[in-house]
C-alpha cells in the first residue's frame, strides 16, 4: 500500500471526488499502523494538544475558498491520534464537501463545530455532504451550522413517492458506527435529509435545531435505518418533510420534548418499500409538541411489501396546534400493487390535546392482508379549527381498535 505521506501529497493537486476515495485509503492506513508522517511524527502528536483546528491546516473562514482538504488532512491527525482528539471548527465560514470522515480510529473523537460550515452547490459522487463512517464512540457538537444550500436544488428535484429515485445528499450521515453523541448544532437548508443514522447503535441526540422552509422536498429532520438504542430529545425541527423517520430495522427509539413544525410529522416508515425489509419495535415518542404539520403522529407503508412487523409503537402527551391529519395508519402510502403485508400491532395513542384542521381526526386504513391488531386510541382531545362543517370522528378499515378515555369525536362504528 503506498504511504500515507504519499497520498497527502497527491491531495494537493486532486479533485474532490479522489479526495472520498483517499479519505477512505487513509482510514485503512491508520488502522493499519501507519500514519501522516510516519513513526516519528506520531510521538509529536501524541505529546502535543489534542484539539486540532482546521485552520492550521489551510482552512479559511471566509466562505469562498473550498477547505476540504484542510478537513481532510485535520481527520487525519485525530484520527491517529492515541488519546482522544477534536477535530475544531472554529468561528468563520468554511466552505468545503463533500467531506468522509473514515474509521476506524485510535481513540475517542469530537468535532466541534463553532463556525458555520457551508456546502458546495454541485459535485457530490456520493448521496451525502458529510458521512461519519466505521468510527466508534464519536461526538459532534455545536453550537456551529452547517448549512447545506438546498435552496440551490430544491426546484429540481421531482421525486416525491417514486419507488426508485437518486435524492440529493444528505447532509449528515452516520453510518456504522457504535456510540455516537450529538449535541448542539444546528443544520439550515439540507438538499435532501439534515440527518440519516443508519446501522448505528447507541445515539443519544440533543439540543439541535434543524430548519428548512416548509416547501423544501425531501429534507426529513431525522431518518433512521436499522438503528438500535437511539435517544433523541430537546431539540426543533421545522423542515419540508417528515421531522422524524423511523425506517426499516429500527428498535429500542426514544423521541421525547421534541417540537416539530413546519413538517410532516412524527413518522413511522414508511416501511415495505424494499425488498425484505427488517422489523420495527419498541419506537416511543412522547412530550412532543406540533405546530402546523401535515400530518402528525403517523404510520406508514407500502402496497406489495415483503413481509414483516412493525410493533410496540407508543404516541403519549402530545400537543398539537393547527394540526392536518393529527392520527393516521396509512398501509397505502405508497404501492406497487398489492396489499402492504407489514404487520402493524401494540400500537398506543395517548393523551394528545390541542388544535386540528382536519375533520376526520383519526384515520386507521390498514391492510387487508394483514390487519392492525391492538391498536389503543386513549384520551385524544383535539379541537377543530375552522369552519368544516362538524367533526367526522374516526374512520377504521381492517383494524382492531380499542377507544378509551376522553375522546373529544365519535369513534368507529364496531
Amino acid at each position: 500500500m503506498a504511504s500515507a505521506r504519499s497520498l497527502v501529497a497527491k491531495a494537493n493537486n486532486t479533485n474532490v471526488g479522489s479526495l472520498i476515495l483517499m479519505a477512505l485509503v487513509l482510514g485503512s492506513c491508520i488502522a493499519n499502523g501507519e500514519y501522516l508522517g510516519g513513526r516519528r511524527n506520531l510521538a509529536a502528536v501524541a505529546g502535543s494538544a489534542t484539539v486540532f483546528d482546521i485552520t492550521k491546516n489551510g482552512a479559511v473562514g471566509t466562505g469562498a475558498t473550498d477547505s476540504s482538504k484542510a478537513f481532510l488532512n485535520t481527520w487525519i491527525q485525530v484520527c491517529a491520534s492515541p488519546t482522544p482528539a477534536t477535530l475544531l471548527v472554529p468561528k468563520g465560514e468554511f466552505l468545503a464537501g463533500p467531506v468522509i470522515f473514515a474509521g476506524p480510529c485510535k481513540s475517542k473523537v469530537t468535532v466541534e463545530v463553532q463556525g458555520t460550515i457551508t456546502a458546495p452547490p454541485s459535485g457530490y459522487p456520493t448521496p451525502e455532504w458529510f458521512l461519519f463512517e466505521h468510527v466508534d464512540n464519536v461526538v459532534l457538537t455545536g453550537p456551529g451550522t452547517f448549512h447545506g444550500k438546498g435552496e440551490a436544488v430544491w426546484k429540481s428535484d421531482g421525486c416525491g413517492q417514486k419507488a426508485n429515485c437518486n435524492l440529493p445528499p444528505t447532509s449528515l450521515k452516520f453510518r456504522n458506527i457504535l456510540n455516537l453523541d450529538i449535541s448542539g448544532i444546528s443544520s439550515v437548508n439540507a438538499k435532501a435529509f439534515h440527518m440519516f443514522l443508519v446501522k448505528t447503535k447507541n445515539v443519544n441526540v440533543k439540543n439541535i435545531k434543524l430548519t428548512a422552509p416548509a416547501e423544501s422536498p425531501n429534507t426529513d429532520g431525522i431518518h433512521l435505518s436499522n438503528a438500535v438504542n437511539v435517544h433523541i430529545a430537546d431539540s426543533l425541527i421545522a423542515t419540508g418533510d417528515d421531522c422524524i423517520s423511523v425506517g426499516r430495522g429500527s428498535t429500542n427509539v426514544t423521541v421525547e420534548r421534541v417540537t416539530c413544525g413546519p413538517g410532516h410529522g412524527l413518522s413511522v416508515g414508511s416501511l415495505g418499500k424494499y425488498p425484505n425489509e427488517e422489523n420495527v419495535a419498541g419506537i416511543h415518542f412522547k412530550n412532543c409538541i406540533l405546530k402546523d404539520t401535515d400530518n402528525g403522529l403517523r404510520i406508514k407503508s407500502w402496497g406489495g411489501s415483503s413481509p414483516s412487523t412493525a410493533v410496540d409503537i407508543t404516541y403519549e402527551d402530545i400537543m398539537m396546534t393547527n394540526v392536518k391529519n393529527p392520527i393516521i395508519i396509512d398501509q397505502n402510502y405508497g404501492t406497487r400493487g398489492g396489499d402492504s403485508k407489514v404487520a402493524i400491532s401494540n400500537v398506543l395513542f395517548k393523551n394528545v390535546r390541542g388544535t386540528t384542521i382536519s375533520k376526520d381526526e383519526v384515520q386507521i386504513m390498514c391492510s387487508k392482508s394483514v390487519p392492525c391488531k391492538g391498536i389503543s386510541v386513549v384520551d385524544v382531545e383535539l379541537n377543530l379549527v375552522g369552519d368544516k362543517g362538524g367533526l367526522g370522528g374516526a374512520l377504521c378499515t381492517n383494524a382492531n381498535v380499542i377507544f378509551g378515555g376522553k375522546l373529544s369525536f365519535p369513534m368507529c362504528p364496531k
